[in-house]
Parts: C-alpha cells; sequence; structure tokens
C-alpha cells in the first residue's frame, strides 16, 4: 500500500504486462474487433485468465499501441505495403462495427463509409484529399467510439494531409451545421474555412440522409 492512497503499489511488471495486453488488443482491433471487447478479451489471452482490473489497459492504451502499429515497418502484417494499403487496413474493421439499423440500414460502418465514398466520388471524382477524407473519416469507430474523431486522427497521422485531417475534425461540426445546432460563432467560424463547401459536401454523404433528401424535395415539387 502506499502510504498517501492505500492504493497497492504497482508490482514489477504490471506495466509490461498492461502493456501486452494493449498490444494484444490493437492486434484484436485490427482484425476487425471493437476497442470495447478487444480490451478484456486481450487481458484474458494475454494474462491466461484472470487480472487485475488496473492491469486492463484504457481505450487511450490500445489507441497508442494501434497508432504504433500503423507506423512504417511494425511488425503487424496488416500494415505492410504503401500508404493507400496502409489506410485500407485501417479502413477494413469498420466491417465489424454495427450501427443503429433505424438511421442506417444499410449495415456495419463499412457499408456506410463505402456507400459515403460513392456519393463524394460522384460529386468531386477528381479530388483525392475530399475522398480520402469520406473513406476514412469513420476509422476512429473501431478504436474508440467515445472519441472516435480523436481516435482516427491519431492513427491516420502521416498517412493523410492536413486538408484530408481538417475535413475528418470538423466534419461533425459540418453535421451540426447543417441539422442547425452549431453555435452561432462556431457556424461562422465554419463559414469562413476554405473548405467549408468540401465539409458540407462530406457531411451530406450519408446515404440515409440523402435519400430523405431526394423524398422530402420531390414531395415539396408535388405540393
Amino acid at each position: 500500500m502506499t502510504a498517501e492512497s492505500g492504493a497497492p503499489e504497482p508490482r514489477p511488471g504490471d506495466d509490461k504486462l498492461r502493456r501486452r495486453i494493449a498490444a494484444e488488443a490493437a492486434r484484436i482491433v485490427a482484425r476487425g474487433g471493437d476497442s470495447e471487447r478487444a480490451r478484456y478479451r486481450a487481458a484474458r489471452r494475454v494474462g491466461q485468465g484472470w487480472v487485475q482490473p488496473e492491469q486492463i489497459p484504457d481505450h487511450d492504451d490500445v489507441r497508442r499501441e494501434f497508432h504504433r502499429a500503423a507506423s512504417p515497418g511494425h511488425e503487424f502484417a496488416a500494415f505492410t505495403g504503401d500508404r493507400f494499403d496502409r489506410i485500407a487496413a485501417l479502413v477494413a474493421p469498420l466491417a465489424a462495427v454495427r450501427q443503429d439499423p433505424a438511421r442506417h440500414p444499410e449495415g456495419d460502418a463499412l457499408d456506410h463509409t463505402l456507400q459515403a465514398f460513392d456519393l463524394v466520388r460522384a460529386e468531386r471524382p477528381f479530388d483525392e484529399e475530399l475522398l480520402t477524407a469520406a473513406l476514412v473519416h469513420d476509422v476512429g469507430r473501431a478504436i474508440d467510439r467515445a472519441d472516435a474523431v480523436a481516435a482516427g486522427l491519431a492513427v491516420l497521422e502521416g498517412l493523410i494531409t492536413a486538408r484530408t485531417a481538417w475535413l475528418v475534425e470538423h466534419l461533425p461540426a459540418a453535421r451540426a451545421y447543417r441539422d442547425g445546432t452549431l453555435g452561432h460563432r462556431a457556424r461562422h467560424r465554419l463559414e469562413a474555412h476554405a473548405d467549408f463547401h468540401d465539409v458540407l459536401l462530406l457531411a451530406d454523404a450519408d446515404p440515409l440522409d440523402e435519400a430523405i433528401a431526394t423524398l422530402r424535395d420531390l414531395a415539396a415539387e408535388d405540393g
């Protein structure tokens, strides 16, 4: 026990075990697992049974290991190849991310991502940075759903341009802008940015929202 807190002092090897569990969790996520379940699956696998609660890594630990795994030269087979192969390896786990069927009847997050990509490609087929943003905007949902944008940007560092990163980072604000829920100052900041219209296009690349908007427009014309 420590004198001040009364909590048990870390034993030698605890940090190493936590790091090993985080690395195994990152491997599970890379193969399509969800970060929340991956932490406990990895703990059972590495610890070969029950482990102390403080030895179970948090989402930040798994995110750091996942980011390290995405670095050039890492041993993970999933991350070999060029920049585009590594982006594909980060997008692929979205196939295991289930979505609310009422809002996203298209299926898992990967299906949603690919449909969003197609919608953006129909409008801007030669804008590589915008198309990349459409493809990677949900990458973080396979790592940490509670902070998906930050998680995605962390593992994508070095793989995407600054403009693509800005589009991904400000996509939630663009959706709020479209919903009319974005604050006054934030609206003005977003409108003043050079990529304002592009991030709105990305926000509109939602298969269900697109379909509902089409029906609403048709109904208004008929009315």
